[in-house]
């Protein structure tokens, strides 16, 4: 797992990163009840990040998007931290970050995606969300961003290739926005049974190379992860939900609360879950036990002052990103 940490410019307010990046590996433990982590400083960066940013991971590398038209693309194993040119002015009154990285296999080559509003603005009186959207890529080793087919909705969140339909339109979507990297257009795909896309409690993840839907279940501490099932296996066929587990800590002190639950990774039957984004959790599958892992302020020998903190997993890769040509790649 790859942490990035940004200190606050001030100690009494997170809300006011710096623009210091630092990058650290962290070696998680296998065995449970005995989760061991150590945290090991890859890379030290400045960078002129003045706003939000939200990193997405694809084989190393790591893309850190920003809440304004700047991204930046990261290798810490080869010590890069590339600005790429700026995308379209993205018009936005309040802006968050608004891309992601992904491979596309069948041009053998690594992009990132970013969408922009050319005009949004809600009509208060009528209800109704006015809005011109659009979308970009840029391929890792080009010069500039190419244009796609605009989306069919407005978008409020993403992870590679899904986009969340924005939840201030009216009617609203329940289903998610699908890219396609081979075609470069959209489709649609419903959102799992009875369920509309909601930014504050539903989040989108990747496990095991499958996109999950993560929602708040029966109760504000119990979270369902359904999984989708692409039918043919191309990321363009008709697509299946089913869930995949329930997590319910229970009403002891490992309660979560309905801020922030995020799944990192999966391996043997168990997930690596962040909360609140500050605290690691082993959650398994089937038993829906929960474990903490870490307490990441802890795990890192950090100065004094306040972090700002992401988890995202990691590979090593030497791929480099001014040059980039990728040869012999597996998904």
């Amino acid at each position: 797992m790859l942490l990035i940490g940004r200190k606050s410019t001030t100690e009494e307010d997170e809300e006011e990163p710096s623009g210091d990046m630092t990058f650290y590996r962290l070696l998680l433990g296998q065995t449970p009840g005995k989760s061991k982590v150590k945290a090991e400083l890859l890379l030290e960066k400045a960078c002129p990040l003045e706003a939000a940013i939200s990193p997405t991971h694809r084989d190393g590398l790591v893309a850190i998007v920003t809440a304004t038209d700047q991204v930046f693309v990261c290798n810490p194993a080869t010590n890069e931290l590339v600005a790429l040119p700026l995308g379209s002015p993205n018009v936005e009154y309040t802006k968050f970050p608004s891309g992601a990285i992904g491979f596309d296999r069948w041009r053998n080559e690594y992009v990132v995606a970013r969408y922009f509003y050319r005009r949004r603005c809600y009509d208060e009186s009528g209800g109704k969300l006015d809005y011109d959207i659009g979308h970009e890529i840029f391929t890792l080793g080009g010069e500039s961003w190419e244009l796609t087919a605009d989306p069919p909705h407005a978008i409020s969140g993403a992870r590679p290739v899904y986009w969340a339909c924005d939840e201030d339109e009216y009617p609203r979507p329940s289903s998610l926005l699908r890219f396609s990297l081979r075609h470069r257009t959209f489709d649609l795909v419903p959102c799992p049974p009875n369920f509309g896309y909601h930014t504050a409690l539903d989040h989108l993840a990747e496990l095991d190379g499958k996109l999950c839907y993560v929602n708040n279940g029966a109760s504000l501490t119990t979270f369902d992860v359904w999984q989708l099932a692409d039918a043919d296996g191309t990321g363009t066929g008709p697509a299946q939900w089913s869930l995949r587990c329930r997590i319910d800590p229970g009403d002891d002190d490992e309660c979560f609360g309905s801020y922030g639950f995020l799944p990192l990774w999966a391996t043997g039957g168990r997930m690596l879950v962040m909360v609140s984004d500050e605290t690691l959790y082993w959650c398994d599958e089937k038993s829906q036990g929960v474990e903490e892992v870490v307490y990441l302020e802890e795990a890192l020998d950090l100065e004094e002052g306040d972090y700002v903190r992401h988890v995202v997993p990691y590979r090593e890769s030497l791929v480099s990103i001014r040059n980039c040509t990728v040869e012999g790649h597996h998904s």
